[in-house]
């Protein structure tokens, strides 16, 4: 006996930073598994290997995701939890006057990738010397997934931006440098420096949303939900 085939619906959409449509399809149960064991697990990499196989396995593995921004997957991957269990999630967030948490439902269709313009990625550290950032991609992801433990977390913040620091003479790609020459490069930086870098940051391609929502005892709350780890919760 042989069982009928179920089709799958398709869709398509919008990769944020190139613009290019994509089709893809809801995740199946086998997926949907992935993704709960990743959550269970509670880690970086046991979520970052998740949305690769999901989105590879989603987008008939037409796209290569190490050519991608984190909020350019981090956005495929919600599209694709959405058109799979529902157009809206609930999510717990804590309340600031009372500490607990509280159940909010969220409408994933209103969560987009913010950016804010204006803000040149090239960055004069000295006269001499200057920095050009990027956004993360996954290949960053994973080295500081891997790297967590034993890695100081503004150190990995920092250095996943940075893409090569340059002089008058030569440009240095950080790919090339040891973690130690990171490390000490980054340490040997000024708090008016790192304010730069945080405000390209804060300024860069992010999924981002915000919510408003009452606490137990009547309190209203604004958080501003970023990254996966919020929307997943």
């Amino acid at each position: 006996m042989t069982l009928p085939k179920i089709e799958t619906p398709k869709y398509f959409l919008t990769i944020p930073s190139t613009e290019e449509s994509i089709e893809y399809r809801p995740f199946l149960v086998k997926e949907e598994k992935v993704l709960m064991i990743a959550q269970e697990a509670g880690t970086d990499a046991s979520m970052i290997a998740a949305m690769k196989d999901i989105i590879n396995a989603c987008t008939f593995n037409k796209l290569d995701l190490y050519s991608l921004t984190m909020s350019d997957l981090e956005y495929i991957l919600l599209q694709i939890r959405s058109k799979s269990v529902g157009e809206t999630a609930e999510i717990r967030v804590k309340c600031d006057e009372s500490g607990e948490f509280v159940k909010v439902t969220l409408d994933l269709s209103e969560v987009n990738v913010t950016k804010e313009d204006g803000i040149d990625n090239n960055i004069k550290i000295t006269d001499d010397v200057g920095i050009v950032l990027k956004s993360p991609g996954l290949k960053d992801a994973e080295r500081a997934a891997r790297g967590r433990k034993n890695t100081n977390p503004f150190i990995q913040a920092l250095s996943s931006v940075i893409e090569n620091v340059y002089d008058n003479d030569t440009v240095y790609p950080l790919s090339d440098a040891s973690s130690k020459e990171i490390e000490n490069f980054i340490e040997s930086l000024t708090t008016d420096q790192v304010k730069k870098i945080k405000e390209w940051i804060d300024s860069s391609p992010s999924l981002k949303h915000e919510i408003e929502f009452e606490g137990p005892n009547g309190h209203k709350n604004k958080k501003v939900l970023s990254g996966l780890n919020d929307f997943f919760i």
